[in-house]
């Protein structure tokens, strides 16, 4: 089962609390996210916090849509896929670390299992890409909004 993974970081005109709040707001991610068509929670927590949400995210081969589960932490986010359609697991992790006042670096790992035949190069791009587009529109979501 192939499995690929891309990791990038940027920093963003915004406090590491405006960037939690951003990229806990997962209903909003077709807001930002290229690919990302549908996103809806399923279950908060008390606090509000999602635990689990639905998505439906465009791709080469058609429509995806999957499940995930999070995990809260005071400096970033993290989720695991509970099911989905072409993915077969989906592992992922905003780290957010405070680089000054107004100033955070957002580190986006994400890791994909699949069964689709395509070329290693082929998925190491679209992985890539995937995590670049998603850095860019959320840095444009966080500064835009100034």
């Amino acid at each position: 089962m192939p499995t690929d993974n891309a990791r990038q970081a940027i920093e963003v005109a915004a406090d590491l609390d405006t960037v939690l709040v951003t990229i806990r707001d997962v209903g909003s991610q077709p807001e930002w996210i290229p690919t990302i068509k549908e996103a809806e929670v399923d279950e908060a927590d008390a606090s509000g916090l999602p635990r689990t949400a639905r998505f439906a995210a465009s791709t080469a081969v058609g429509t995806d849509r999957y499940t995930l589960a999070y995990e809260h932490a005071p400096e970033g986010l993290s989720w695991s896929m509970v099911e989905g359609r072409l993915q077969t697991g989906q592992e992922g992790r905003y780290t957010l670390e405070r680089l000054d006042p107004g100033r955070t670096r957002v580190t986006y790992d994400l890791t994909i299992h699949h069964n689709l035949p395509l070329p290693g190069f082929l998925r190491s791009r679209v992985i890539k890409g995937l995590v670049d587009e998603t850095l860019k529109g959320l840095r444009s979501r966080l500064e835009g909004a100034r």
